[in-house]
C-alpha cells in the first residue's frame, strides 16, 4: 500500500488527494503537467470529498527509474516487510491493467480492495489512478483469521493489531457506490487523457515520438479499410518482429491493443451522432464482431455502447440492438 494511504499511522482519513513528489526531466512531462494541473487537482479533492476515499496519480512504474525516482515508493499499513509485499502487489495489479488496457481491482495485503485505472496518451502510458483502500465487507473473526494466516507466512504474524486498526479507519462502500466510483475513475481517466493530449500538442514536433506520428498517420490514411501489422512495420521501414519490440518499448502496448483504443475511441465520436445504429458504429470504427466490440467497449469505457449513449443525454429512438457484454 502507497504510503499515502496508510491508516493504521493516520486513524484520520485524509480527506484531499495525496500527490507524490514531482519528479524532474523531460520523460516526465505529461504526468508532472497532470500531477500539477489545477483542474487535475480539484477533480481529485472533489473525489476524495464525494466517496471518502485518497485517489493519487501515479506515474508508471516502467519509468519509475530515473526521473521517476521516489515517486512510485510505498511503505505499506502494517510497518515493514509489508511495504515491499504492497510494492508487488501494486504492480501486478498494474501489469494486468496495461495489459488489459482496462480497469483493475485488486486486494492489497491487509485484504483491502484499491482501483488501478491505467491513463493512456496517444497510445503511451503517461500515469496510473490508484484509489483506495475500502472495503465491502466487515472484518468478521473468519476473515482476520484468513489474514493473519496470510500475513504469517510473510513474517507479518505480529501485526494483528496494526491490521485491525487498518480496517477500523478504512471506508467501507456498498457494491453501488463501489460502482459508482469505478464509474468516476474511468470518467477522470478519460479527463487525463485529454489534459495530456493537449501537453503532447504544444511540444515541438521534433520532441515527439516520429514512429507514433508516422503509425498515427499512416492509420488515419487507411481508416476505412483493416490494416496488417506487417504492412505497418514495413511503412516505418521495420521488421514486424522489431517493429513490435520498438512498438511495445515506446508506447507500453502491443500494436494490437494501441489499434483497438484507437478503433474505441473513434466508435465513442460516432455514438454521438444520434442517428447511427451502434451496429453501424462497430463495423465503421474498423470491428467485424459484434459481441467482441460489445466486450471491448466495456472494458474501455465501462458501460455498453447503449448505456455511453445515453449518458451523452443522445435522445434517439431505442432500434439498436443490447448486446451481452
Amino acid at each position: 500500500m502507497s504510503s499515502a494511504l496508510a491508516p493504521a499511522e493516520k486513524p484520520n482519513a485524509p480527506r484531499g488527494p495525496v500527490l507524490p513528489a514531482e519528479p524532474p526531466g523531460g520523460d516526465a512531462e505529461v504526468w508532472t503537467r497532470l500531477v500539477n494541473t489545477p483542474a487535475v487537482r480539484e477533480q481529485q479533492v472533489a473525489f476524495t470529498c464525494a466517496t471518502g476515499l485518497p485517489l493519487t496519480l501515479l506515474p508508471p512504474s516502467a519509468r519509475a527509474d530515473g526521473p521517476f525516482a521516489g515517486a512510485y515508493c510505498v511503505r505499506g499499513c502494517l510497518g515493514e516487510p509489508s511495504g515491499a509485499l504492497c510494492r508487488r502487489t501494486l504492480l501486478r495489479a498494474e501489469a494486468r491493467a496495461v495489459r488489459r488496457v482496462a480497469p483493475v481491482q485488486y486486494s492489497c495485503p491487509s485484504g483491502l480492495l484499491k482501483i488501478l485505472v491505467p491513463v493512456f496518451v496517444q497510445g503511451r502510458h503517461v500515469a496510473n489512478l490508484l484509489a483506495g483502500p475500502f472495503t465491502l465487507r466487515a472484518l468478521n473473526r473468519r476473515r482476520l483469521a484468513e489474514l493473519m494466516r496470510r500475513l504469517s507466512g510473510a513474517g507479518l504474524g505480529d501485526r494483528q493489531p496494526a491490521l485491525e486498526t487498518t480496517w477500523r479507519y478504512t471506508p467501507r462502500l456498498s457494491a453501488e457506490k463501489g460502482r459508482a466510483v469505478a464509474t468516476l475513475l474511468g470518467m477522470f481517466a478519460r479527463y487525463l487523457e485529454g489534459v495530456g493530449r493537449e501537453v503532447l500538442a504544444r511540444r515541438p514536433a521534433s520532441a515527439r515520438a516520429p514512429l507514433l506520428e508516422k503509425i498515427e498517420a499512416f492509420l488515419r490514411e487507411n481508416a476505412d479499410r483493416r490494416v496488417a501489422l506487417r504492412e505497418v512495420a514495413a511503412r516505418v521501414h521495420l521488421s514486424p518482429c522489431h517493429f513490435c519490440a520498438v512498438f511495445k518499448r515506446q508506447t507500453g502496448l502491443t500494436f494490437t491493443a494501441y489499434r483497438n483504443r484507437l478503433r474505441l475511441d473513434r466508435a465513442a465520436e460516432l455514438l454521438r451522432e444520434p442517428g447511427r445504429r451502434i451496429t453501424d458504429v462497430a463495423f465503421e470504427a474498423g470491428f467485424d464482431s459484434i459481441p467482441y466490440f460489445n466486450r471491448a467497449f466495456r472494458r474501455r469505457f465501462g458501460c455498453s455502447p447503449t448505456e455511453y449513449r445515453r449518458r451523452l443525454g443522445a435522445e434517439i429512438p431505442v432500434k439498436s440492438v443490447e448486446m451481452a457484454a
